[in-house]
């Protein structure tokens, strides 16, 4: 199962926010796909971010799907998406504002859960990029990380088309940081100036 936490990659999520989301925040819906999640810590972070960079009207608007495919974590995963509990160990990264907004003791005084606002905000299906087939389509973000770099280089190329696919015009796409954009989509993607690993799709 990949390794994933809270507020992972803090250059990619400052990207999302500084650049992404002022682009996307006059659609009437910003919807996220967040692929290759594992045990939901990630969209969860998204969730977290968009709620306190957005108004509440806005984030109403705001839908997270969050998608893995691995047997060995679906399981798990789905416990973590139904029920948001984490341990003070899997939270040690969040933001202590964040900890205090969002997150919830329980009858267990190392176990934390997530309020129900963020909670309502991610949704979780069980999907295989290899089938390169998308779940849903007309995406405003899609955030994959450690995830390509377990394919082959013909399977990375017919799932970044897939993503390309799936995103609205001028919508965006995030890679791991030290994930390159093959030459092939060198023309179909804009590289945010930043240098963070966020990629703004263009029409060809």
């Amino acid at each position: 199962m990949a390794y994933t936490s809270f507020f992972r990659d803090p250059d990619a999520l400052t990207a999302i926010i500084s650049t992404a989301l002022p682009a996307l925040s006059k659609r009437k819906e910003i919807r996220v796909w967040d692929a290759g999640c594992a045990t939901g810590e990630e969209p969860y972070t998204l969730a977290i971010l968009f709620a306190s960079h957005m108004g509440p009207f806005a984030f109403r608007n705001l839908d997270i799907l969050a998608t893995d495919h691995e047997e060995s974590s679906f399981p798990q995963f789905e416990n973590r998406i139904r029920d948001a509990l984490y341990s003070r160990k899997d939270i040690f990264w969040v933001p202590e504002r964040f900890r205090d907004s969002h997150f919830v003791s329980t009858d267990d005084p190392e176990i934390f859960c997530l309020t129900q606002d963020i909670r309502d905000k991610v949704r979780f299906i069980k999907h295989d990029l290899l089938t390169y087939i998308p779940p849903e389509k007309n995406m405003s973000l899609i955030v994959c990380k450690n995830v390509l770099m377990h394919f082959t280089a013909e399977e990375q190329l017919k799932v970044l088309q897939m993503f390309y696919d799936s995103l609205d015009k001028n919508c965006f796409l995030v890679l791991d940081g030290f994930q390159a954009m093959p030459e092939e989509f060198s023309r179909r993607f804009i590289h945010d100036e930043s240098g963070a690993p966020l990629f703004r799709k263009k029409e060809v």
